[in-house]
Parts: structure tokens; C-alpha cells; sequence
């Protein structure tokens, strides 16, 4: 899951190893958001129906259809991109309602604790690329954020929030974290594993071939 979606973290600033964190998110705005986007996506889904029911039964809709087949195509795909860009809202919302995430660091390893499970997943604190100190900005203002870098983006880890941070603590959580700081930037990039393409056999059993010169 995406650091963004998490807004509160405890404790503020990790001071000892090891540290555990917990990550959660202000369920009382997302309530109040979903309880407007649902309407408005029943809203949609309702006149799409009526859309398609009267395409279906008007003898005269279902001349032009017939007649511009392509035409009934771009209208589906106008409501399927609608219903998408009204659906995709909600289930963010439905996500940030149940985020929370407990995290334990200590020297060795970071563990994502389970409320079921004793662990959910398990990495070394070497496979992390480093401390990444990100402005975030959003409609309700800016906020710092202290975010532990993985090439995994789901096992990154949203350390500290504050309006404000200052140097000094992010050099004081990397010193505690062994880990050096890195631009930003590393949050944006996609690491994609490109598969190794095998040589035939005879490319390796081959004897290097030997050139004669002529006198």
C-alpha cells in the first residue's frame, strides 16, 4: 500500500531501535467523503441505465445504433470511463477506512506486524536503498514526510509527519537507521526486472576459432 494514504504515525520521531511504528489514517474524513462519492456514483450508475434501457426498447435509438454501430460503442465507453473515474475514489476510500499497518525495525530486519498473523512480511533493513526526505503536497495543505525507501514500493516505510522537519532529524534518524540519505526522486522511479534471455548451448561449447596466416 502507498505511504500517501497514511497521515498519523506513532511515535512522532524514532529515537531507539528497535522501533515500532504505527501507521494509521484519519477515517473520519474518508467516511465523510465516501458518503458523498457514493451518491454520486449510484447517481451515474442509474441515468447509464436508463441510457442503455431506452438504446434498447426505443425503436428509434435502436435504428441510429443499428445504423452507427460504431456510435453505441463510444457511448459504452463513455460510461464504462465514467463509472471508472467515480469508482476509482471510492475504493481509495474504502482502503483508507481499514489502513493501519504496525512495523517493527530493529538492526537487522523490518517486520510489518499483523493484527491475525504474527507477521506479514519480513526484509532486511540492507535491502532498503536509503532515507528519502519528501514534500507532499494536496488540497489540504503540505506536509514533510521521512519515508525508508525500498525498491518494493509497498514495503516502503513512512518513519516521521510533520509540518516542518528540520535537518537535524533527518540526519539523526539515518545515523539510527544506518542508512544514508537520497533524493526523492527514488519514490518516483519504477525498477522493472527485465527477464535474461538465454544463449543456445552451442554459444558457450564452442571452441574459439584460430586464423592461419598465410606466408
Amino acid at each position: 500500500m502507498r505511504v500517501a494514504i497514511y497521515d498519523r504515525v506513532e511515535p512522532p520521531v524514532p529515537t531507539e531501535l528497535p522501533v515500532r511504528l504505527a501507521e494509521t489514517c484519519s477515517q473520519r474524513s474518508a467516511a465523510v467523503l465516501l458518503a458523498l462519492a457514493v451518491p454520486a456514483l449510484v447517481a451515474a450508475a442509474l441515468a447509464s441505465l436508463m441510457l442503455l434501457m431506452q438504446a434498447l426498447y426505443a425503436p428509434a435509438a435502436r435504428a441510429i445504433v443499428a445504423q452507427h454501430p460504431a456510435l453505441g460503442l463510444e457511448v459504452l465507453a463513455a460510461i464504462a470511463f465514467w463509472l471508472y473515474l467515480l469508482g476509482l475514489p471510492i475504493r481509495r476510500l474504502c482502503h483508507r477506512l481499514t489502513a493501519a499497518r504496525r512495523v517493527e525495525i530493529d538492526a537487522d530486519t523490518v517486520t510489518e506486524m499483523g493484527y491475525v498473523r504474527k507477521s506479514t512480511w519480513q526484509a532486511p533493513i540492507s535491502s532498503y536503498t536509503g532515507l528519502a526526505h519528501h514534500l507532499r503536497a494536496s488540497l489540504s495543505g503540505t506536509r514533510h514526510e521521512l519515508i525508508l525507501v525500498h525498491p518494493q514500493r509497498e514495503k516502503s516505510l513512512l518513519l516521521c509527519l510533520a509540518p516542518t522537519m528540520a535537518q537535524e532529524e533527518v540526519d539523526r534518524v539515518a545515523t539510527l537507521l544506518g542508512h544514508k540519505e537520497i533524493s526523492s526522486r527514488e519514490l518516483y522511479r519504477f525498477k522493472v526486472r527485465l527477464p535474461r534471455l538465454a544463449l543456445p548451448a552451442w554459444r558457450h561449447s564452442a571452441a574459439p576459432s584460430t586464423l592461419v596466416a598465410r606466408t
